[in-house]
């Protein structure tokens, strides 16, 4: 009994076939079948009498065999074939069992298992692969693109999930430091979780994809602003015509890039459709899963964040909720991928706009001579109705840097009634720049020359709790290259960043803390890490010092007593 149409599962070949029409076949309708780079030999009654593979072909091709002669020449004749009334969770145990019964097979090679009827009919044909991970639940061979941050972390958090994950990254030497088990991100456990999933085979990185299909494709590359602030999905097009060159039925595309919204509906889909031919939510399955964890803290939160789902259909949906749960016990539905594609963003522009607030008023309070730290906690004492956030030297990172203006767009271009993401990030920028007029107030305060001036930044990484080493948007670079240009020299000092890294970027280093404080004329604390906080800081100096602390960590009072220390924070200079 014949329950689907074979020439929908698979190339079905007679015996007598040439070899050449075959393989014809195979390049004409690999998109049209759920099975693509495999032929079926049957003959009259749909009997199965052989298979061919793409390694069949090119091993063919190798011995010189003419491709007019019959495909039967070339067919493997014993092919794994099982009772189409086994049930589904058990055809991987009986592949395996046939395999150790007969010899002429290992279970590594296994790709393809035919379903036959009782009397030796195709039925169906299932891959075994997918069979076999199938046992432990929804488990898949999935591509991530682009090993930033996001892309590895999610990779190997998916691999010690049981999935077999391929990361792809255009950068040769990244790709081969990770396959060395060298994570180029600070994350806590991130290193030994990746050792032991790459010594148990469960995942694996590469520059290509190299035709290989995947049931899941990630798509994590960056989606930068360009040098006119637009934002750029150039590595974006560049993976979707990946993907579109080896998309097959059944499979997932996931966008988790952050991206304006629209972009996965008007951009992504037809693409993807125009390119493989299939149907979006019918033939294959889109979704929008934004990333929303902390730098630092990222391998706790992909396994405890709820996961935001949105999805091009019903189906969609339905498949992504299963891939997702394998990860995060919690999935949140949003009603469309619209939706979810505005969760990230909304997410990282309410917190943009709420810095910017503080920051404005940090700005406001310098025209007083207002410790802002100080006005925002009497502000928010005993007050019900709403807690102002404290202000900063500016907002760095590379989301909150980029993302209110991917806010302030559309998949067509800038929203023209785009307001707040727009002002926010201006008003931060701003704030970034606060310690260059604390420095030059300072220089005026004790008749010191800009030019002659020594300043050490402490606090170089973007942030400093969660830690870590990424100074994408950092307020500390974005200020040296400003420095450079204005003072005798810069120190830089980090408590997690090497010295090595820090002259990369263009700073001077110090062999230790004390040596680079001795040096300043200022000391610029730009992130709130708590190794920032050292006794070295107080020590009373030879000649006039500022200690400019951005995010209020040390006791004003403190350093106002010591003769020759003088103290800032934003809004306020002693």
């Amino acid at each position: 009994m014949i329950i689907k149409d074979l020439y929908k599962i698979a190339i079905i070949a007679s015996p007598a076939d040439s070899i050449d029409y075959v393989v014809r076949q195979m390049a004409k309708k690999s998109r049209k079948v759920d099975h693509p780079g495999l032929a079926v030999i049957l003959n009259k009654d749909n009997v199965i009498l052989g298979v061919i593979t793409d390694g069949d072909i090119r091993r063919a091709y190798a011995s010189n065999v003419s491709f007019s002669n019959p495909v039967s020449e070339i067919m493997t004749k014993n092919p794994i074939i099982i009772s189409s009334d086994i049930p589904k969770d058990k055809v991987a145990k009986e592949v395996i069992r046939m395999v150790q019964l007969n010899g002429m097979h290992n279970s590594e090679s296994v790709h393809h298992v035919l379903l036959s009827d009782d009397n030796g009919r195709l039925i169906d044909i299932v891959n075994f692969l997918d069979t076999l991970q199938g046992q432990n639940g929804v488990v898949k061979k999935v591509a991530i693109f682009g090993m930033g941050y996001v892309g590895l972390t999610l990779a190997v958090s998916l691999a010690n999930k049981g999935h077999q994950v391929l990361g792809l990254d255009i950068d040769k030497d990244l790709i081969k430091e990770l396959n060395k088990g060298k994570p180029h991100v600070h994350e806590v456990g991130l290193m030994d979780m990746l050792k032991i999933n790459i010594h148990h085979k469960k995942i694996s990185f590469a520059i290509d994809i190299g035709g290989v299909n995947h049931g899941v494709y990630i798509v994590a590359v960056g989606t930068p602003l360009d040098s006119n602030g637009k934002p750029s999905l150039s590595a974006l097009n560049d993976v979707l015509e990946i993907i579109s060159s080896v998309l097959k039925k059944g499979d997932q595309v996931v966008l988790r890039s952050t991206v304006p919204v629209g972009t996965t509906r008007e951009i992504v889909i037809p693409y993807l459709e125009l390119k493989s031919g299939l149907k979006a939510g019918t033939d294959f399955y889109v979704t929008f899963a934004p990333e929303r964890t902390i730098e630092g803290n990222a391998m706790h939160e992909l396994k405890s964040l709820p996961q935001v789902l949105g999805g091009f259909s019903s189906s969609c949906v339905k498949y992504g909720s299963e891939f997702w749960s394998t990860l995060t016990p919690s999935i949140v539905h949003m009603a469309s991928l619209e939706a979810s594609e505005l969760v990230k963003l909304a997410n990282n522009t309410f917190r943009d706009v709420s810095f910017a607030f503080a920051n404005e008023l940090a700005l406001l309070a310098d025209r007083y001579n207002v410790d802002a730290f100080d006005l925002i906690h009497g502000a928010n004492e005993g007050y019900p109705r709403n807690k102002i956030p404290l202000p900063s030297p500016g907002v760095g990172g590379y989301c909150l840097t980029k993302d209110p203006i991917l806010f302030s767009s559309t998949s067509d271009g800038a929203r023209e009634d785009a307001v707040l993401g727009l002002s926010s990030r201006k008003i931060n920028e701003q704030a970034a720049l606060y310690p260059l007029k604390v420095l030059k107030r300072f220089s005026k305060k004790i008749s010191v020359p800009l030019d002659k001036m020594i300043v050490m930044v402490i606090g170089v990484a973007f942030k400093g709790v969660p830690e870590t080493t990424d100074v994408r948007g950092s307020v500390a670079v974005e200020l040296l290259y400003l420095l450079k240009k204005t003072v005798s020299k810069v120190i830089g000092w980090d408590a997690v960043i090497e010295n090595k890294e820090l002259e990369f970027i263009g700073f001077e280093t110090v062999d230790n803390f004390s040596e680079g404080i001795e040096q300043a004329h200022v000391v610029l604390i730009l992130n709130n890490h708590t190794q920032n906080i050292r006794s070295e800081l107080y020590s009373r100096p030879t000649k006039h010092r500022l200690i400019f602390d951005g995010w209020k960590q040390l006791d004003a009072s403190e350093i106002k007593n010591i003769d020759g220390l003088y103290y800032g924070t934003m809004g306020y200079i002693s």
